[in-house]
């Protein structure tokens, strides 16, 4: 990146040309993890990222972001309440007290951290963290307490720089693949605003769940092992590591 060149971290702008751009950069972050662009309209594209005005902009207490070099969007981050960032994850602590990472907050007070992602060009130049410090100063004007996020296991990357800003990890979650039924399955039958919210198990079924990376089976390294196969879906098992962040 050129020295001269100045980032800016702005609100995002719902243009055709800001969602097109926003939409681009999950479609080019992903490819380079193997995943298909079928796969990343389906699960991405298709889902909460289909209206970010709606569902980040106008949504309480949520937000979308870009950074920018002149008019080119080169990195994102949303924030939404978990209630709706990660609803069956909410249902779930709401339900029961014991499951909760934070024993003293409340689910109502935790944000999702969602679609974050910097051009592979412009990664390790500091952007992530400014997007990270963006959303993390709203979220404390918001009353949040903590915030939550998932992200593929095989996403090494992605871990370390949750971890290097201070994410703590927590439970692993593993879900049967089937490639074929993923993409054949109706999205109109799954019992979720779906335009809100990504549920990955409605697609996915009910995971298996490990308290961290040490439960995790030797035939589980295995399929961990094996990157490719994992974001194209042809592998056994697809794994999501949780992380927290207390405020």
């Amino acid at each position: 990146m050129n020295a001269d060149k100045i980032v800016h971290i702005r609100s995002f702008q719902p243009t055709e040309n800001e969602i097109e751009q926003c939409h681009n950069i999950t479609r080019s972050v992903f490819k380079e993890y193997g995943q298909s662009e079928e796969k990343i309209n389906r699960f991405m594209i298709e889902q909460d990222m289909s209206d970010i005005e709606e569902n980040y902009l106008k949504l309480p207490r949520s937000h979308w972001w870009v950074a920018t070099i002149d008019q080119e969007i080169i990195g994102q981050v949303g924030v939404q309440p978990m209630s709706v960032g990660d609803r069956k994850l909410y249902t779930k602590l709401m339900m029961n007290e014991s499951t909760r990472f934070y024993k003293d907050i409340h689910p109502d007070d935790i944000c999702e951290l969602r679609r974050m992602a910097v051009l592979s060009t412009y990664q390790k130049k500091h952007i992530g963290q400014d997007l990270l410090r963006t959303l993390i100063n709203f979220a404390r004007t918001q009353k949040y307490e903590a915030v939550h996020l998932t992200t593929g296991l095989v996403m090494k990357l992605a871990c370390c720089f949750y971890e290097r800003y201070g994410f703590i990890r927590g439970t692993i979650d593993r879900y049967p693949l089937n490639g074929n039924a993923l993409l054949t399955k109706d999205k109109t039958n799954n019992d979720v605003d779906i335009k809100k919210t990504d549920k990955i198990t409605a697609f996915l079924g009910v995971p298996v769940i490990f308290d961290g990376l040490n439960d995790l089976t030797d035939e589980d390294w295995e399929e961990i092992n094996q990157p490719l196969m994992i974001m194209q879906m042809k592998s056994k098992y697809f794994y999501i590591q949780n992380f927290w962040m207390r405020l």
